[in-house]
Parts: C-alpha cells; sequence; structure tokens
C-alpha cells in the first residue's frame, strides 16, 4: 500500500483508504439508519427479507444520501458494513414488526370489550 493516501477533492484533502471504523460515531449512526430503512421499505415491498438481488438498490439508495451528507468512504466499505449487518437488520425488523402486531391485537381486543 502507497504511503500517499490523501487527496485534494472538490477543496478538501480526503483520506483514500478510510475505514467505517474510522467515522465520527454521528456518521456511522446515519449511514447504518438509512441502510436499515431501506432494507426495511425493501422488505415491506416484497414480504420478504430482501436477498442478494436487491442489495444493490438498498446500497445505491444509502450511497446516495452518504454523498448528499458530504461524508467520504470508500464504497466498498459500506458495502462490507452493510454485508456484515444484513442479517442484525432482519432480526430487528421481525422484532419491531412481531411487537407492532401484538400492539394492533392488543388494541383491538380492547375495542371488542366496549
Amino acid at each position: 500500500m502507497s504511503r500517499k493516501n490523501h487527496q485534494w477533492i472538490n477543496g478538501r484533502l480526503l483520506q483514500t483508504d478510510k475505514r467505517f471504523s474510522q467515522l465520527k460515531g454521528t456518521q456511522k449512526e446515519k449511514i447504518s439508519g438509512w441502510l436499515y430503512t431501506e432494507y426495511k421499505r425493501i422488505y415491506d415491498q416484497v414480504g420478504k427479507p430482501p436477498d442478494a438481488r436487491h442489495n444493490d438498490k438498498i446500497l445505491d439508495s444509502a450511497f446516495t444520501k452518504i454523498d448528499a451528507a458530504e461524508i467520504w468512504i470508500p464504497h466498498g466499505e459500506v458495502r462490507q458494513y452493510f454485508y456484515s449487518r444484513k442479517n442484525s437488520f432482519r432480526k430487528r425488523y421481525e422484532k419491531e414488526k412481531r411487537r407492532g402486531d401484538a400492539q394492533e391485537e392488543s388494541s383491538s381486543a380492547k375495542e371488542n370489550i366496549n
């Protein structure tokens, strides 16, 4: 690996080999939130967990938001992060969905009593 890993891009000095772990906490949270939101949207649209065919749609949407927020991170790092968190996103979504269904059942049961 070359020792020159910084470049001037759009008037800013950027590290070209930045890792996801080197981002600020708020930047990591934003990116994770964008990935999860898009994962959830695709899950609702398809009706089942998004498979490999939908990965590019999820990542493209997140990359658009990352670029708009002017967060500089190599796309490969975000892709790697998404693949490592994909199972966690599925579990989180299914847990939220079960909790929402349980609340709907309890509220409909209360309405039937009244």
